[in-house]
């Protein structure tokens, strides 16, 4: 018979899991889960300890990498644009995360006209991958293929014009939606037929990406001399209605979401007089703005929240900040600044499960930074210079692993969680938070993958959660 504080505990998950805003246990996409928001349930490493390194696979451009299970995918370009681009440009690799082995391998078909492979993002065994137009500027058809094997599951019969930096959010049951900065279009995972379409209007021809928060889809939109944020159904597809006019005539990044109907938006076009993170509410009727901080320019930022009710952002003098995500409050905030060398900022940023913040700065095809700091903004360790950063990471996987794929190397830094193994979140006790996290990753799970395995079986159940309560304080 379960004890009465496991029990009490068992009431407690449900709010616990709002607050965390559906922590991911693989990185599936862009900002890592459906509200793209960057926040894992994993432990990232406390070192720059390498446990593989890929240097045999160069890349022109760094894109990101996909964690499912025990395999990474990631497309490697070796050509840069149109005439030059063309069939064996840019392979989709899967690799072992083990041991960073090549799994399979995908050239995509190539069209004349074509641009790079992107591959969209991975969710329950499937691998999503096209021809993304530099900008949007190319329409090809989607390949869904069995992320175990690399074989072709489906080809849709239509055409997207999804980019590298728009990104994809995924349902529940897998189907993915897909955006261009003229259309949103849900896709059945099984079949590839489309479920719906709709018309959109983004400011410029990339980094219109969606984010989802249950029935909701957000989008950035063109507005009467300005961008509004967007609400679509995602059942129907349905335009429902839009936030208020934020001032400027184009934006290059993407929204993102937490619990409790909170959107959060980077509308920057490198211009100090408007260019502001806002914070915006959904009551389900209509959207408002909260309230917004002057922040740094950047191109396909990607920030984070916090699961203690944080929100990152680049200041104007280029410091990363901590800021309430209802009030706008500054929490804490770097010593330094953590633009690149080159200024041309685009943050990749993660919060693990101890509440720290990876932040990688891009950089486009120039050096960049990975820094590795403490919920509080002390930098805890750093990978700094690292060649073509752009996409190309941290992601944390699920083993708490943080994966780069620059220019050079692909590289997996991973090390020993300092906690025991039911001691989930690695905070020094066994309580609600790790039973949370636990109920979250239920189910089967490759082993070694999942944190929540604690027997390591490759299955999160019954076993797992009677040690995890024998170990209860």
């Amino acid at each position: 018979m379960l004890s009465p504080s496991p029990i009490a505990s068992l009431f407690l998950v449900a709010g616990f899991l709002a607050s965390v805003s559906s922590a991911s246990a693989d990185w599936s996409n862009l900002g890592g889960n459906e509200r793209v928001n960057g926040l894992v349930s994993a432990i990232g490493p406390t070192s720059a300890t390498q446990v593989w390194s890929r240097t045999n696979l160069p890349g022109l451009i760094a894109w990101s990498p996909f964690v499912e299970g025990n395999r990474m995918f990631v497309v490697r370009q070796t050509q840069a644009q149109n005439p030059v681009v063309g069939p064996g440009d840019s392979i989709l690799r899967c690799l072992s995360m083990s041991t960073g082995a090549t799994l399979w391998s995908f050239d995509c078909p190539f069209s004349a006209g074509d641009w790079t492979t992107v591959c969209y993002g991975v969710k329950n065994g499937r691998v999503f991958v096209g021809r993304g137009g530099n900008g949007s500027s190319v329409y090809a058809p989607i390949y869904c293929l069995d992320a175990a094997t690399g074989s072709t599951l489906w080809v849709s019969s239509y055409e997207i014009a999804t980019g590298s930096y728009d990104g994809v959010v995924f349902m529940d049951d897998g189907d993915p939606i897909f955006t261009s900065h003229l259309e949103l279009r849900r896709v059945d995972a099984a079949t590839g037929t489309t479920v719906w379409s709709r018309a959109r209007s983004c400011s410029v021809s990339g980094s219109c990406g969606p984010a989802r928060d249950g029935d909701a889809i957000y989008l950035d939109e063109v507005g009467p001399n300005g961008q509004v944020i967007s609400r679509f159904d995602a059942t129907t597809g349905a335009r429902l209605y839009s936030s208020p006019v934020m001032s400027g005539f184009l934006n290059q990044n993407s929204p993102i979401c937490a619990p409790g109907g909170l959107i959060f938006y980077i509308r920057t076009q490198n211009n100090s007089t408007v260019d502001r993170m806002y914070a915006l509410r959904d009551n389900g009727k209509g959207i408002s703005i909260l309230w917004s901080e002057p922040c740094r320019y950047e191109f396909n930022g990607r920030h984070a929240i916090t699961a203690d009710g944080g929100v990152t952002m680049i200041a104007p003098d280029g410091r990363l900040q901590v800021r309430d995500q209802l009030t706008g409050a500054l929490r804490s905030q770097s010593d330094m600044s953590v633009v690149p060398a080159s200024g041309f900022l685009s943050s990749l940023t993660v919060v693990d499960g101890l509440g720290r913040i990876f932040h990688g700065n891009g950089g486009g095809g120039n050096p960049g930074d990975i820094r590795v700091f403490s919920p509080t903004l002390s930098v805890e360790w750093s990978l700094l210079g690292i060649a073509g950063l752009n996409q190309g990471g941290p992601v944390i996987s699920a083993d708490g692993s943080m994966l780069v794929a620059n220019t050079t190397a692909i590289r997996r830094y991973w090390t020993e969680p300092p906690c025991a193994a039911e001691d989930i979140n690695c905070d020094g006790i066994v309580d609600a938070s790790d039973l949370s996290l636990l109920l979250v990753s239920w189910g089967p799970c490759s082993k070694g993958a999942c944190s929540a395995d604690i027997d390591d079986d490759g299955e999160v159940g019954a076993s797992d959660l009677s040690l995890l309560l024998a170990s209860w304080g």
